[in-house]
């Protein structure tokens, strides 16, 4: 299993998407969202096939918000490719 970045999807709110991949499907999703369009910050959430979502956090600065994000991948203990 490893992450892979998802750059074909990214645009819009979504400035970094990550799939997990294991035996050719998609176990998580992890993704970096803007809320300046709102006048809001970051968020990092993960998503499931089964549509269950989970808030890591909520950030001031995008580079807080894709640290957050890497460090979530990197704690899952599967390779990252595409930062």
């Amino acid at each position: 299993m490893s992450w892979i970045r998802r750059r074909d999807l990214e645009g819009g709110k979504e400035l970094g998407v990550w799939l997990l991949h294991t035996d050719g499907r998609v176990a998580e999703e992890l993704y970096v969202e803007s809320h300046e369009y709102r006048g809001g910050d970051f968020d990092v959430y993960t998503a499931t096939p089964d549509g269950e979502w989970t808030h890591i956090g909520e950030y001031a600065a995008v580079d807080d918000a894709f640290d957050a994000a890497l460090g979530y991948a990197a704690d899952s203990d599967h390779p990252i490719d595409g930062r």
